[in-house]
């Protein structure tokens, strides 16, 4: 041991985290299937953010998932966006709060 031995710096540990609001789940829905609606909105109560596509869907389809989601969203106190008629976006309080996707989406 030296004397300037307490200078010496502890290893760090490093670790690779990405924010949870980076991650956009994108999806184009077929049906309207209750399993897969379930793992949807645990990933949209786990921060990320939904950009879902109804297009293919029949309308009684589409406003099941809009309402099943849109209850989500409200427990979650988020927000929905109309990207266009068929497609929207649903996320949490924490994606709105500077406004940047509202920019974006307004860019669109």
């Amino acid at each position: 041991m030296g004397f300037f031995s307490f200078l010496k710096k502890k290893p760090v540990e490093v670790v690779n985290q990405v924010e949870k609001s980076s991650l956009i789940v994108f999806e184009q829905l077929f049906e309207a299937n209750d399993e897969y609606l379930t793992k949807l909105a645990t990933d949209l109560i786990n921060g990320k953010p939904l950009v879902i596509n109804l297009e293919k869907l029949e309308i009684d389809d589409a406003n099941k998932i809009i309402a099943f989601l849109s209850g989500v969203v409200y427990a979650i106190n988020g927000e929905i966006i109309e990207i266009s008629r068929t497609i929207f976006l649903f996320g949490d309080e924490d994606l709105f709060k500077d406004g940047s996707i509202k920019k974006f989406i307004d860019n669109l």
